[in-house]
């Protein structure tokens, strides 16, 4: 068993390739402070599909054909491979997001 604590950091990435058994997976949770925005500039994409859950805070997902999803605590997402994204938070509080991301067979 391999045990991650949460650090106190924007970005944490748990588990990748370089220190756990399945390459195929990546997890990481993001703080999104309110009225920050990730990427700054342009879109993320991803090789791997993203799976993300809300753990506190609103953070909003927008694609790239304009769709704006917002989710809350308890909301969970799945961005497909290869769609661009951006992520921001409009709320007062931080947002806190556990993500995933997992390579297709």
């Amino acid at each position: 068993m391999i045990i991650k604590p949460t650090l106190l950091q924007e970005m944490n990435i748990f588990f990748d390739k370089e220190n756990q058994p399945n390459e195929r997976v990546t997890m990481g949770v993001i703080t999104l402070q309110p009225g920050e925005k990730r990427p700054l500039e342009g879109y993320a994409r991803h090789e791997q599909d993203e799976y993300s859950y809300v753990v506190s805070g609103t953070a909003h997902t927008v694609l790239e054909d304009g769709q704006d999803l917002v989710g809350t605590p308890g909301d969970a997402q799945l961005i497909e491979k290869g769609e661009g994204h951006i992520n921001y938070n409009d709320g007062d509080i931080p947002a806190v997001v556990v993500w995933m991301l997992v390579d297709r067979d």
